[in-house]
């Protein structure tokens, strides 16, 4: 099965209002737009895991989220990764991310110790919000992403991480949760 650890995020007005903008502002593109409901920040995207494996990493995931209090970041800004001089994905950035950072630097040192490769990037934490195939109107997308970049989106707090399998499907991918772990409580 393909698995990913992310975070859910639930979108709140004015993230919705902002993504709502920029697709109408762009529905000419070929872009794929990631659904409201699949919305999440991926910690690390594993690929193809077998069911020994899923157990091995729940068990890893619970002992590093018992390290980790509840916290929060923002959204600010809009984003793109290119590729080539192209523009290949549209997102929004994270700002205040210390913890985030470092939740997934352990989840990664954690992963690695299990045997996956290393991530060939550094963490960059984003919200993809579409996988750009070809930008024709390339002065309506930069005046669109220099409008927003410096737009504040949403303050997010993460109190669990969770353990998704992708499902790729001709109708997009549907991800289930196949563990949801909490973070630390604070009582």
């Amino acid at each position: 099965m393909r698995t990913f650890i992310a975070i859910k995020i639930a979108p709140e007005k004015k993230l919705l209002d902002v993504y709502s903008t920029v697709k109408k502002s762009l529905a000419g593109e070929a872009i794929s737009w990631i659904s409201e409901k699949n919305l999440h920040l991926t910690l690390r995207f594993l690929g193809e895991t077998s069911n020994d494996r899923a157990t091995e990493i729940i068990k890893l995931l619970e002992l590093t989220c018992e390290h980790f209090h509840p916290f929060q970041f923002e959204l600010k800004g809009l984003g793109f990764f290119k590729s080539r001089n192209h523009p290949r994905v549209l997102f929004l950035t994270g700002e205040n991310v210390d913890s985030l950072k470092q939740l997934a630097a352990n989840i990664e040192e954690k992963i690695i110790s299990i045997g996956f490769s290393s991530e060939e990037r550094a963490f960059n934490p984003h919200l993809t919000l579409g996988r750009i195939k070809l930008i024709k109107e390339r002065e309506v997308f930069y005046s669109l992403v220099n409008k927003f970049e410096y737009t504040h989106i949403q303050v997010v707090t993460v109190s669990e991480v969770i353990f998704y399998q992708s499902i790729l499907g001709s109708g997009g991918p549907i991800y289930t949760p196949l563990k949801i772990i909490k973070l630390k409580n604070l009582k």
